[in-house]
């Protein structure tokens, strides 16, 4: 699922390349799940996103946030870089910035910027 998502994303972007790109919540979501192997609520997620922003995340959602933030560098690798020159490169990475937006709603929104 998430690999759908995100290469959705990657492909509107290369269609219409621009300076930055948003990342939707359900495909936070899906990269959260995918890299803890976890189920999560839609509303765990967003807890987990306002503590971090608030600075005062429980350590135990470390890999909550940091498996929503997966989808970020996929997206920044793909999009700002260039991955297929660096095939070799484990540890190839694109430095970017995220920016996270919270919709009236409650629900968020990266916001992803090449740094």
């Amino acid at each position: 699922m998430f690999a759908d998502l995100i290469d959705k994303i990657i492909d509107e972007y290369k269609a219409d390349p621009r300076n930055k790109i948003f990342i939707d919540e359900d495909t936070l979501l899906a990269s959260a799940m995918e890299e803890t192997g976890s189920e999560i609520t839609l509303e765990k997620l967003r807890s987990v996103i306002s503590e971090f922003l608030s600075g005062e995340i429980d350590v135990d959602d470390y890999p909550i946030y940091d498996g929503a933030v997966y989808a970020c560098s996929v997206a920044s690798n793909n999009c700002f870089g260039n991955p297929e020159e660096h095939e070799d490169d484990d540890d190839y990475s694109v430095d970017y910035e995220v920016d996270w937006i919270e919709n009236d709603d409650g629900s968020f929104v990266a916001e992803i910027r090449p740094s």
